[in-house]
């Protein structure tokens, strides 16, 4: 039987979040997988304190190693927005299907992204009517959910009235800046609502502990003890694009 737990140690001015998994074994390993997240596999009898003092000794190779996962991460193809592609929608995958007609629309309609546009050949619109969906899609499922996880977080001590807004970035699916103020990726759509809850819930803790000490994630795991099966997720199965 194994007992798993997740603990962080700092080095220089990053943090370092390692899953910690007790098993029946004499020695410590260190493992840091593609998708740049580190694993410490420990005897049950090892004390907590000199794990983490294993893992900073070994920073230094952990954080060589998750560069070099970066840099090889392969890059995904570009969209060309043309009948047949996929696109995922609250953790569900969809094709895109261009029909011509009078009217400009998006919408899903019978297991299909259905586009609707005049122009069918011309792929920048198809584009652009793709993109805004998105957004108009995130901005609305983000709010639902945004009033869902204000009301859990509240049981905790954490209030937050200045709502949200969408920011595309390359490499996050949400932020927060010292003064309070949350961005959520329109992409991050693209998820299932668990998956938006955990990004938006991550944010709000950053609120109380702005930094992502050992701290921060215990209070993270109080309110979602779930938390990293639901980030394993966005990392594993949700493609990070620019909407």
């Amino acid at each position: 039987m194994k007992l798993i737990e997740t603990h962080s140690v700092e080095y220089g001015n990053s943090t370092i979040l390692f899953t910690l998994e007790y098993r029946e074994r004499k020695t410590l390993g260190i493992e840091v997988h593609p998708d740049s997240s580190v694993v410490v596999k420990a005897p049950h009898n090892s004390p907590l304190e000199a794990i983490q003092t294993r893992v900073s000794k070994r920073a230094r190779w952990i954080t060589k190693q998750q560069r070099q996962f970066a840099q090889y991460a392969p890059t995904l193809p570009a969209q060309e927005y043309v009948s047949g592609e996929g696109y995922r929608y609250l953790g569900r995958q969809y094709r895109l299907k261009v029909i011509e007609s009078n009217q400009e629309r998006v919408r899903l309609w019978h297991g299909r992204l259905e586009v609707s546009t005049h122009n069918p050949e011309n792929s920048k619109q198809i584009e652009n009517l793709v993109k805004r969906w998105y957004r108009e899609r995130a901005e609305q499922i983000y709010q639902e959910r945004y009033q869902d996880c204000i009301r859990l977080v509240a049981q905790y001590g954490i209030d937050h009235e200045r709502g949200f807004e969408l920011r595309t970035m390359h490499k996050r699916w949400g932020s927060c800046t010292k003064e309070g103020k949350i961005m959520l990726n329109p992409m991050l759509v693209s998820a299932p609502k668990d998956c938006i809850d955990y990004v938006i819930i991550h944010e709000l803790c950053h609120i109380r502990i702005h930094n992502h000490s050992q701290s921060f994630y215990k209070l993270l795991e109080t309110i979602i003890p779930d938390w990293q099966t639901r980030k394993d997720y966005l990392n594993t199965r949700i493609e990070l694009r620019s909407f």
